[in-house]
């Protein structure tokens, strides 16, 4: 093809194809400019062939720096390194590069009068936990998040306890880090928390050496599915051994100091656990979600539905289920999501 005519199609297609991409940049989606800058792209890439094949011979010598210094044939060789850098750190979203396609994804948005938000999950999986069967369950926290306790567990059609498939390691345990101050220092301690998680607990069925059935050292039916609590966003993948049919999946979460008017510090000063230990509030509250023999074949997801709350200090395993009184600790759970594999 005529060097000439060609240099001043791919002239005009490259501007074209600058304008498309600037209106693709700072507006919304717009189908017309989308092909626009589409079409002109692969006439630009066929217009860059026969460029190639005109200019084979200079092309190549500009590449391998013939008759060049050192230095300069060097030029090509890190010309290529750093558009591959660049073009492997935008794929994967490296922080600073992805930078550029954000701004404009903000500008996009606005006149959209959309908000973008991203959403990190922390991932933990119940390494030692046996089964065929994987069951996750993702959770996206809430505007009143902040690091509650969590218990996961099956139960069979009827509410019978079958297993645990998750449990905060110290609650499996009772020994928390900041268990207790020693001359204003705080020092790993063994605390009975009877209140934090109640209807698991009672459900679970075993009492402790001193009465309580939260659970106190090591125990064999729940060491494996104990794990860090999340801080965050998370989804925890354990698995069961139950065969198919209908169960239920229990999630029991319970956040300390959250008081509102109704539970204050001093709604129950006879109560030796909520008044004595300083770090009650609302009570726990429980989210069920059902699932049938079908399930297990349909890699089913299913919406976790807020059912009641448990006893405000653990004297019981009963579920609560008048909610009118819980207010803030509703919102420590935006959703909540079991996947069935």
């Amino acid at each position: 093809m005529d060097r000439r005519l060609l240099g001043n199609i791919l002239i005009v297609v490259l501007v074209i194809l600058i304008g498309s991409g600037v209106l693709m940049y700072l507006m919304p989606f717009n189908k017309g400019i989308a092909s626009l800058h589409t079409f002109f792209s692969m006439l630009f890439v066929l217009g860059m062939i026969f460029h190639l094949i005109n200019n084979k011979l200079p092309l190549t010598n500009y590449i391998s720096g013939k008759r060049q210094s050192k230095f300069k044939k060097l030029q090509a060789p890190l010309i290529f390194s750093i558009a591959i850098l660049v073009v492997v750190s935008l794929y994967f979203q490296v922080p600073g590069f992805s930078a550029f396609y954000e701004f404009g994804n903000q500008i996009r948005n606005q006149q959209l009068g959309k908000k973008e938000v991203n959403f990190d999950y922390e991932v933990i999986d119940i390494k030692r936990a046996i089964g065929k069967h994987t069951i996750s369950v993702e959770l996206k926290k809430g505007e009143a998040f902040q690091y509650p306790l969590f218990a996961i567990w099956i139960e069979d059609a009827q509410g019978n306890y079958i297993q645990t498939l998750y449990i905060s390691r110290v609650i499996s345990s009772s020994k928390f880090d900041f268990g207790k101050k020693v001359n204003g220092t705080w020092e790993s301690a063994t605390v009975r928390r009877p209140e934090a998680l109640p209807y698991w607990s009672h459900k679970r069925g075993i009492k402790a050496a001193d009465g309580l059935y939260m659970p106190l050292g090591n125990s064999s039916d729940i060491d494996a599915y104990s794990g860090a609590t999340p801080t965050g966003n998370f989804i925890i993948n354990s698995k069961s051994e139950i065969t198919k049919g209908n169960y239920k999946i229990l999630v029991e979460l319970n956040q300390s100091y959250d008081w509102n008017e109704y539970y204050t510090k001093d709604r129950y000063p006879n109560d030796k656990i909520y008044s004595g230990s300083g770090q009650v509030g609302q009570p726990s509250l429980i989210y069920e979600a059902q699932i049938s023999s079908n399930d297990f074949d349909s890699n089913a997801y299913k919406l976790m539905n807020l059912v009641g709350h448990g006893h405000y200090s653990g004297k019981n395993g009963e579920l609560y289920e008048d909610l009118s009184q819980v207010t803030s600790a509703k919102k420590i759970a935006d959703r909540i999501i079991i996947h069935l594999k």
